[in-house]
């Protein structure tokens, strides 16, 4: 007799023997014991958790000898064909291939009126039946609410939402849910057994994780295991993994250990070493996700076994590793893996992507969170020390990956400093804002005598006072019109241009918001900021602002004093070490109170 695969030889029988489904085993036998039959079933589910063969087992129930019954006999003759396939009145229909109107007609409506040739009932199985038309599904739709006394329907699908609703409502619908990881190394061990086939526990549960929640998955892995040890041969984890594929939690381990200790030429060595042994780098990715998601679940719970099935020798690594890590660590590690993995998938050469992806996971602890860097900022600012004359190991190393804003109270110096208020609370408030990140030639640089004997012959070529703002305006016009086409023309409706302090002010007048709000933007005052430092020999600050008062007076005493703390806290060390480190932009000073 030819050999029958393990996945078909070991179909359950019985609905005692489905796993992983108590309750929709229950219901079905339930139902079959008190007469309260369905005239459609829907059967929605993972592929390889029992969709179809609890289709077959109640087409079986249903038509056997001693049915309806919740234990067919298994004998007779309705019983061997249902389950082999060969039944004449139980019908199974792949909507893939039959997705057309014509088909349902041909298959369903034209024979859906004529008796059973010998069962009980006629039953009509239709798998994947979302991959049906609309039109099909509309030709259904009467028969399927009101067939026949001797007939019933059963849907599968494992895209349930695919499915109008109109069909889900002629239907009593059964979810069925994946099946866990013990649970179907206690399913293969139990064949394993009956098959008289030596394999280590550790084994199966590997078989098992390869499976996905999957029976039928892990069965045909485990065949395939076979195939590669031979059958007179002791199974253990090494032979699961290499035929297979898998890495393994030894390796995944070592990878996790090299992040733990920021050493990048030991995951770029791994990831040679995984190449070499013929891997699939996307399924390392996925290995090293779930393997992160298991440091997690330690960390969190703790060494659960039904949240964590492993054996117990990768429990006790699983233990020792998650130590290392906090669980803002491993959220942040596992959503890098994971937006990795889904770069691997759109790449034709993942390896630079892995081995730059893997070298970034070991630079991560050089990161300091937000908010170490603002009581350090607050520190330095209380102590009116730049972070220079602090001890190196108290300067964050911060990379600003997106635009955030600081609020640490500012101290002045010189005759404000012996004015000052003695409460904290009453001194003026600084905010600070990293700008987003731009490429490297927009970032400001400090400046040198370079850029002043550029000043210099820039000035002799129009500009003749750095303080003449309406002089910078047209020059920064000019400029605008050779390098930034769009930029020149939303300048052209600057009113005004002023000095404020350190701050070169444009006013736009009360009908040019979309040019103000234009000129406003990061790149922009990035741009302009560049163009004024060789003009005026300093780095300066570049401001917009509507004027929405044309008759507006002349600029208070709260101004003036505004600006005077402003170009103080410009001058304070720790305002410009922070611009300098962090290429922050000073936004507003607010007034102490009084």
């Amino acid at each position: 007799m030819a050999y029958q695969v393990i996945a078909r030889k070991w179909r359950p029988r019985q609905f005692d023997d489905v796993v992983g489904q108590g309750a929709i085993t229950r219901a079905l036998q339930n139902a079959l014991r008190t007469g309260r039959l369905h005239h459609a079933y829907l059967f929605a589910g993972p592929r390889g958790v029992g969709k179809t063969t609890c289709a077959r087992l109640l087409a079986r129930a249903l038509n056997c000898v001693a049915g309806p019954t919740p234990h067919p006999c298994g004998e007779c003759p309705s019983c061997r064909e249902t389950m082999s396939g060969d039944a004449l009145d139980v019908l199974e229909i792949d909507a893939a291939s039959h997705t057309g109107v014509d088909n349902i007609r041909e298959v369903i409506l034209a024979t859906v009126g004529n008796r059973p040739a010998r069962d009980r009932y006629r039953v009509f199985i239709i798998d994947e039946v979302h991959m049906l038309s609309t039109s099909a599904f509309n030709a259904l739709l009467k028969t399927l609410e009101e067939p026949p006394a001797h007939v019933m329907f059963i849907l599968a699908t494992t895209e349930l939402h695919k499915l109008p609703e109109t069909i889900l409502s002629r239907c009593q619908q059964y979810e069925f849910r994946t099946i866990g990881v013990e649970v179907i190394a206690d399913r293969l061990e139990r064949i394993a057994e009956a098959e008289k086939i030596n394999i280590s526990r550790a084994a199966l549960i590997q078989i098992a994780h390869a499976g996905r929640g999957s029976l039928r998955d892990a069965q045909s892995a485990f065949d395939q295991v076979l195939a590669f040890t031979g059958s007179d041969a002791v199974i253990d984890e090494a032979d699961v993994r290499e035929s297979l594929g898998l890495i393994g939690l030894n390796v995944l381990g070592e990878v996790v250990a090299a992040i733990a200790a920021a050493d990048a030429a030991a995951v770029v060595r791994q990831v040679e070493q995984l190449i070499r042994a013929g891997h699939d780098l996307r399924q390392f990715l996925r290995e090293l996700m779930t393997y992160l998601r298991h440091l997690l679940v330690a960390q969190v719970v703790g060494l659960d076994r039904e949240l964590l099935p492993v054996a117990d020798r990768e429990m006790a690594l699983i233990e020792r590793q998650c130590r290392h890590f906090t669980v803002a660590d491993l959220v942040r590690l596992f959503s890098l893996v994971a937006d990795l993995e889904t770069q691997v998938r759109a790449s034709e050469d993942a390896r630079p992507l892995v081995e730059v992806g893997l070298v970034k996971l070991t630079q991560l602890g050089q990161l300091k969170p937000l908010e170490d860097l603002l009581t350090r900022l607050n520190r330095w600012l209380d102590d009116g020390l730049p972070p220079a004359q602090l001890p190196a190991s108290t300067v964050p190393s911060v990379t600003p990956k997106s635009a955030s804003t600081l609020n640490p109270p500012a101290r002045p110096s010189g005759a404000a400093a012996r004015d000052r208020p003695k409460a904290s609370s009453e001194r003026p408030s600084l905010r600070l804002a990293a700008p987003p990140p731009e490429p490297p030639s927009t970032e400001l640089i400090e400046p040198s005598p370079a850029n002043l004997v550029e000043a210099e012959d820039s000035l002799v070529e129009g500009v003749g006072d750095p303080t003449n703002a309406d002089e910078l305006l047209t020059r920064l016009k000019k400029q605008a019109e050779k390098e930034r086409r769009l930029l020149s023309v939303h300048l052209d409706s600057v009113r005004a241009a002023r000095w404020q302090g350190n701050d070169f002010e444009l006013l736009f007048g009360p009908g040019a918001k979309a040019a103000e709000e234009y000129v406003a933007q990061p790149r922009e005052k990035i741009y302009l900021r560049e163009r004024l430092q060789p003009l005026v020999g300093r780095v300066v600050n570049v401001v917009t602002r509507l004027d929405r008062d044309q008759a507006q007076s002349p600029v208070s005493e709260q101004k003036t004093r505004e600006i005077d703390l402003r170009a103080e806290a410009e001058r304070h060390p720790a305002v410009k070490e922070v611009q300098k480190s962090f290429g922050a932009e000073l936004l507003e000073v607010k007034l102490p109170l009084e």
